[in-house]
């Protein structure tokens, strides 16, 4: 698993432009053929990979994956996109993962593009997406062309050491051996055998021994072919079945997250709960070819704790690379590229339900102050997500004076949660039932059933919160109410200045239907679910405290006049959701049993599951943050995809967590 330490920051490609030729300082090579980059990359990794006959004999819906080492300036890529427009089936879908230890930097990538117009359309799509040179996975959609591309800025052996999912493809890129030997090694061969299975296909451009060996011993046939150009010879060849490993983990693989990643042709799924889980979780299976059947025991969609009138994305920065905080920075910048596709697809226009002009995190005490400035000074943050600012710079940003300086989170922003649901339910393949709730759940012949209704579904989620509990499925969960309260403040002209969600000890977002959201109590304890006086004065006191300018321009008036709304997060103990398939409590248990007794010399099998029933909760007060990508990380397990984000992430998530930490108890001295 992950540890608890601060990664160095993220090291860009340094760029030598000669002519129109890009070439790396840092490996003194160029990225593509001088002589025809294009022609180089149809040949080697798209005629070699054999990928024209095997898309065009490809008639069924699913998805398609290729992996990829070495993004640099996208060449191959795009020259797989324009093959993939030429073929493509309605209901397929392209996968195309890279991995890239020196991404360029945004105005390198336009340069290198914009060498090929007849890229322009994809070329433009992915600037407008191109991510933060931030480590990690960043997965960024192309819906219209039926292709999704995960970026992972990461080495090559260590970006798919910690990828899950299935590969049917290699483009084996990236510099010559002899320029870059650190990334061409037995334990970069040993992860694409764990990813591929036996119609899985490679292809490189180069043919070294060591190369042409370690693909050999770890699986893969493997045969020279006449190289392209100048180059005598390349390697190209395909996985073998036989080569995969036996179906056991030592305790140090944690064998109860391991789940077997296969493509899987869409088929039909109901999700119960119609909040902002629910919601994303239909979208990202719909946009897969799926029909969703989304449940909500409700009257109406966003009501319970996605009703709130307005919420911030917004992710607190770290020092710590852990998985947690990858989870939520990766969410965060996820969320702020889905939300506004969201929107814009949908043509709801910024403004009146949304703004994603930035959140401003107020440096308004000494802890928060010192704290930003370990972030400032660490360089792990680059200027394209955040912005430093002093007390002046904040004023400006704000209109009104603040003797605090603050983060400027750019990209995120507030935005009503109901709004967002509508337009993600506004999917042809989505069909929504109200005032239908979850009465009973049911596997019969492979199938799940729900209450009486005579259809089954290939797979059933949870996104239901506190009601998950109240199956014999999901009642193991350790999930926590916590009661907050949001006060609405009425706006005044002066108020109304405030453009930016605003963080501080609480929050306060801009007007929005007359007036301004100021929040949330926190309290465990607290199941009263009406509006108390009490909160509305401690939503006030901090909002004084943080913003004594802001708190004066306010009509506030009487505290016993205020309306509000008062919801109940969903949480679990170790602030984390949950997201993943369901695992079969009593046979977990029985399966594991000896864990505890000496679980180092021990093997294992994979994680019991209850086939085809998934979960997607515990959220608490980061729902618009949390939601898109954990929909995201649910739609690749069902569909058998790869990852949107890291091994230790997925199994930081996954539900089985709990029933693992408390067999790992039994073990300890009381």
């Amino acid at each position: 698993m992950s540890q608890d330490c601060q990664k160095p920051p993220l090291e860009p490609a340094r760029i030598d432009w000669q002519d129109a030729t890009p070439v790396s300082v840092q490996f003194a090579d160029v990225y593509f053929s001088r002589d025809d980059g294009e022609a180089e990359t149809r040949y080697v990794f798209l005629e070699q990979n054999n990928l024209p006959q095997r898309w065009a004999d490809w008639q069924s819906p699913g998805s398609f994956t290729i992996a990829e080492t070495g993004f640099g300036t996208g060449l191959n890529f795009f020259c797989a996109w324009e093959l993939w427009q030429q073929q493509r089936q309605p209901g397929q879908h392209l996968h195309f993962v890279s991995v890239e230890k020196f991404p360029l930097q945004r105005e390198d990538l336009d340069k290198a593009c914009a060498l090929r117009p007849q890229f322009a359309p994809l070329h433009q799509t992915l600037l407008a997406q191109y991510p933060p040179l931030i480590p990690g996975l960043h997965r960024l959609h192309f819906p219209a062309e039926q292709l999704t591309l995960t970026l992972i800025f990461d080495d090559a052996i260590e970006g798919f050491r910690r990828l899950d999912g299935c590969v049917d493809a290699w483009f084996l890129d990236g510099f010559a051996p002899a320029r870059n030997p650190q990334m061409w090694q037995p334990a970069l061969f040993a992860q694409m055998a764990r990813l591929s299975h036996d119609c899985t296909t490679f292809a490189t451009f180069t043919a070294a021994g060591d190369v042409k060996r370690g693909l050999r011993d770890v699986g893969f046939t493997v045969e020279k072919h006449p190289g392209y150009g100048r180059k005598r010879d390349m390697l190209k060849g395909q996985f073998t079945a036989a080569a995969k490993t036996a179906s056991a983990w030592k305790a140090s693989d944690a064998p109860w997250f391991r789940v077997d990643y296969q493509p899987r042709p869409p088929g039909t799924v109901a999700i119960v709960g119609a909040g902002l889980a629910g919601c994303c979780a239909a979208y990202a299976l719909a946009q897969r070819g799926w029909q969703v059947h989304l449940l909500e025991r409700n009257a109406a969609i966003a009501n319970q704790a996605s009703g709130n009138a307005t919420g911030i994305t917004y992710a607190k920065l770290s020092l710590h690379d852990t998985a947690q905080n990858r989870y939520y920075i990766g969410a965060y910048l996820y969320a702020c590229r889905f939300i506004r596709q969201v929107f814009e697809s949908a043509q709801v226009a910024p403004g009146q339900d949304w703004q994603l002009n930035g959140v401003l995190q107020l440096a308004y005490d000494a802890d928060e102050q010192q704290a930003q400035e370990k972030l400032r000074t660490s360089g792990l943050w680059p200027g394209d997500i955040v912005d430093w600012l002093d007390a002046d710079a904040t004023t400006a940003r704000l209109g009104f004076s603040t003797t605090n300086g603050a983060v400027l989170m750019k990209n995120g922003g507030w935005l009503n949660p109901a709004t967002l649901c509508h337009a993600l339910l506004r999917h042809p393949r989505i069909q929504l039932s109200t005032n239908t709730a979850l009465q009973q759940l049911k596997r019969a012949d492979e199938r799940w059933y729900i209450n009486d209704l005579p259809d089954g579904y290939d797979a059933v989620i949870l996104a239901n919160t506190f009601d998950a509990l109240q199956l014999p499925q999901a009642d193991h969960l350790p999930l926590r109410r916590i009661r907050g309260q949001v006060s609405h403040i009425p706006a005044t002209p002066a108020s109304s200045i405030l453009q930016h969600a605003l963080n501080y000890d609480g929050y306060i977002n801009p007007v929005r239907n007359g007036f301004h959201c100021v929040g949330a109590t926190f309290q465990p304890r607290n199941r009263n679910p009406e509006l108390q006086m009490d909160d509305h004065r401690e939503n006030l006191d901090k909002l004084r405290e943080a913003l004594p300018a802001l708190a004066e321009m306010l009509d506030i008036g009487a505290v016993e006049q205020l309306d509000g709304r008062v919801g109940f997060r969903c949480q679990t103990p170790d602030y984390l959701p949950i997201v993943g398939p369901l695992p079969d409590v009593a046979r977990f248990q029985q399966q594991y049993a000896g864990f505890h007794l000496n679980p180092a010399k021990q093997t294992y099998p994979p994680c019991p599951l209850l086939p085809g029933l998934y979960i997607t909760t515990g959220f608490g007060a980061k729902g618009i943050t949390g939601a898109p990508l954990a929909a995201e990380i649910l739609a690749s397990y069902i569909s058998g995809e790869p990852q949107p984000v890291d091994r230790d992430v997925v199994f930081a998530l996954h539900p089985a967590r709990f029933l693992q930490r408390a067999l790992k108890r039994q073990g300890r001295p009381d």
